[in-house]
């Protein structure tokens, strides 16, 4: 079965995390996107990628929980697979963010493999058919593993408008290899097809998604938390993506990357996408003004003087920032400086808000949606 051509979404209803309750929820997924025990065998490597993107507590919703990776853990240790492994690559130093995101618990207590991205062999992989990148620097963890079950979680992000199955990937980039595909990649179309080449390199077998409570507003770092009540779960990460956005009012044309998936033929349209499980009510996000990216998005390949006058750059509080330095270490086009208070160079900024994600603080948000927040 070639699993990305599978195009049923499974939409299970889910108001706590508990484990035994998810373990029986990601069951219920399994059943309906079916299949499953011919994916999931003994003697398996079985590499687990949840979203981790900072060293930040379960409760603050930007990881996905702890509770949902030990019910895949569970799963698999119940159909005989003990090669289990769980990765991801962060910003803050992987050992430390899997502390405090709860995983390293899990890991110990089931003997679970932690693997750090980071540190570890990179894997030049190649892929003709792809877009922008021909070969890909991947961490030897994703090579070499042949089942990756992709974990997401649900969230607003300000480069992208939303984060989920799709975004969750770019975490198997070693190390600062991710700041400098940003920085060379130059425009929003080239990140968005990277995006996609990334997905159809890495090829996860399943993606799982925590939805029950994601992430709005100053994502996918430092919004907040807002209950969805919702566990996802499909072999193909973009129609799992479609059908997660409509759950959280985020329409196919506001999220560049997506759409560009349809016309890729990697997802099919949404009306042909088969969604099975449980039906909920739409929890409708707050996220930053899409008009403005889209228009920025035209304007950055027609015009580059009203391109630079629309494109949303940080915006930083100086009530809440600490002069820590994060944020111009992190920028991977060198676009901040730091005199009395952190400030962008407009002109050199590509928006790409890896600066928001780094800060510990939250001091930083989106320059349109503070405006929006003043209008309200």
């Amino acid at each position: 079965m070639d699993q990305l051509n599978n195009f049923v979404v499974s939409v299970r209803k889910c108001e706590v995390y508990d484990s035994d309750l998810l373990v029986n929820k990601i069951k219920e997924i399994f059943e309906d996107i079916g299949d499953i025990d011919k994916v999931l065998l003994k003697g398996k490597k079985v590499l687990i990628k949840p979203n981790l993107v900072s060293p930040l507590p379960p409760e603050k919703a930007a990881t996905t929980h702890p509770a949902m990776v030990e019910a895949v853990v569970r799963i698999l240790k119940e159909k005989g697979i003990e090669d289990i492994w769980i990765g991801d690559s962060g910003i803050h130093g992987t050992s430390k963010i899997f502390s405090v995101c709860g995983i390293k618990d899990i890991a110990v207590r089931y003997g679970c493999k932690i693997c750090d991205f980071d540190n570890y062999e990179i894997d030049m992989t190649s892929n003709d058919s792809n877009v922008i990148l021909k070969r890909i620097p991947l961490s030897k963890y994703v090579t070499e593993s042949d089942v990756i079950i992709n974990m997401p979680k649900t969230k607003v992000h300000h480069a992208v408008i939303y984060t989920g199955a799709i975004k969750n990937l770019y975490g198997t980039i070693v190390g600062k290899n991710k700041m400098k595909l940003h920085a060379n990649l130059g425009t929003r179309e080239n990140f968005e097809n990277a995006l996609l080449d990334i997905y159809m390199t890495v090829k996860p077998t399943i993606n799982i998604m925590d939805g029950i409570v994601g992430m709005e507003g100053n994502g996918p770092a430092n919004g907040k938390p807002i209950k969805t009540n919702m566990v996802l779960g499909s072999y193909n990460g973009v129609a799992l993506d479609i059908i997660a956005m409509r759950h959280i009012g985020i329409s196919i044309r506001e999220v560049g990357y997506i759409e560009r998936a349809i016309k890729r033929g990697i997802s099919p349209k949404e009306k042909d996408i088969t969604v099975k499980g449980d039906k909920l009510d739409m929890v409708k996000y707050d996220k930053p003004s899409v008009i403005l990216t889209r228009l920025g998005s035209i304007a950055e390949k027609l015009t580059p003087k009203i391109y630079q006058y629309l494109k949303p750059i940080p915006k930083f509080d100086k009530k809440k920032c600490v002069k820590c330095r994060i944020c111009v270490e992190t920028c991977p086009v060198k676009a901040l400086e730091l005199n009395e208070y952190p400030k962008v160079r407009k002109k050199d900024c590509i928006s790409c808000f890896c600066c928001q994600e780094a800060c510990f603080s939250d001091a930083i948000t989106r320059s349109d949606l503070k405006r929006k927040e003043k209008e309200k």
